[in-house]
């Protein structure tokens, strides 16, 4: 479409045409199958864009108003003859209209482009019930609990005694969520080099940890040493695919 369509759309759409030029419009869309196809795209898109990006395009359309205004203020107080029709010419319309394909590929990437936030959904901490009487546990637990993370590294902190595996693997999630990844990766490798049952559970972490830092090529590696039998196995399968 060239970009008289693309302002016709929009003085449609915005209820900006005369009445001939509205019903020249709609005789168009009656007898002119793909200008019919063409508006009805766009019209969809366009109400898509504002439910999904609400305060974003309207925001983007003022800018684009106001950068118009500055840039523009011949062309704008201009008329574009064709036909014997008189249209306004309003570059911010198309401009708009240029940017809704561009918004439409960054939505859609967005949607498939994994982020951490997509898997931290972490266990429930209950590594008092066999501590009891520790006060430093039972705040980590229940810093941790309550997704207060920076609370529970610093009651992790006091811990000095770490055999727990238990303990090491929800002190490395607090240390993620925290971004400190270096301290939680040693902790994870001393999981993974072990034979408790956190052993591919810290494998996993250790991928999402990679995930959080944008480093997706560690994260791919990572995620294809989990085994088949692993509980993280079919997420980790997952992951790999949308990377």
């Amino acid at each position: 479409m060239n970009e008289e369509t693309y302002i016709r759309f929009e003085n449609y759409l915005a209820n900006e045409l005369s009445s001939e030029e509205k019903t020249l419009f709609e005789e168009q869309l009656q007898n002119d199958a793909q200008f019919n196809e063409s508006f009805s795209l766009y019209k969809e898109t366009t109400q898509f864009l504002e439910h999904k990006f609400s305060n974003e395009t309207l925001d983007f359309k003022e800018n684009l108003k106001a950068i118009s205004n500055q840039h523009f203020e011949t062309l704008s107080s201009s008329k574009t003859q064709k036909k014997g029709k008189v249209i306004a010419f309003k570059p911010w319309y198309y401009a708009v209209a240029a940017s809704v394909v561009v918004f439409m590929g960054m939505w859609f990437m967005m949607q498939n482009d994994p982020n951490y936030s997509d898997y931290n959904q972490h266990d429930t901490a209950l590594f008092m019930e066999r501590s009891v009487g520790d006060n430093n546990l039972k705040e980590a637990q229940e810093a941790f609990n309550t997704k207060d993370y920076k609370k529970a590294v610093t009651a992790f902190d006091k811990i000095t005694d770490f055999r727990d595996p238990e303990l090491q693997l929800f002190y490395a999630i607090s240390l993620i969520e925290t971004n400190n990844y270096t301290k939680a990766q040693l902790f994870l490798d001393q999981l993974r080099q072990g034979h408790s049952v956190y052993k591919h559970k810290a494998t996993w972490y250790l991928a999402l940890s990679y995930l959080k830092q944008d480093k997706k090529e560690e994260c791919k590696s990572t995620l294809k040493e989990i085994p088949t039998d692993a509980e993280d196995f079919e997420k980790a399968q997952e992951l790999l695919n949308k990377l």
